[in-house]
């Protein structure tokens, strides 16, 4: 049965704001998009775990990155535009070890497009390092 979730976000969902999220290296699927955040939504067991991107910022909930032990692969588009490119050459940066995956236009949502070229990272990713 589909919760009912939070409602301003299943409006921004329905609305051509979304569009925000898009990155230049493909055409905009309005309905895609929309489907894409109900699922969030959907799966989401709180509406903070579906909107926990911002809290990095807050004071009080600094996390050292430097601290990670698991090997990280950073997958970022280099037009997202809510987390600029450099955001995740940061990350990759600052954290020993990263791979960093360039999505070139890619936005902040993920294209059936570019499936194959995260599936490979992924899976490279996970090959070298299987523990």
């Amino acid at each position: 049965m589909r919760s009912t979730g939070p409602i301003a976000l299943r409006q921004f969902a329905s609305s051509s704001r979304n569009r925000a999220l898009a990155g230049t290296a493909h055409s905009f699927d309005q309905a895609g998009a929309r489907r894409l955040i109900e699922r969030d939504v959907d799966r989401a067991r709180n509406f903070a775990s579906a909107t926990n991107h911002f809290i990095i910022e807050e004071p009080g909930r600094q996390y050292r990155v430097t601290d990670l032990q698991a090997p990280l692969l950073v997958i970022h588009g280099t037009a997202d535009p809510l987390f600029p490119i450099e955001h995740g050459l940061a990350l990759a940066r600052i954290v020993a070890g990263a791979t960093m995956v360039r999505l070139e236009g890619g936005g902040h949502e993920l294209y059936e497009a570019d499936w194959d070229t995260i599936i490979a990272a992924i899976i490279g990713h996970t090959d070298r390092h299987p523990t």
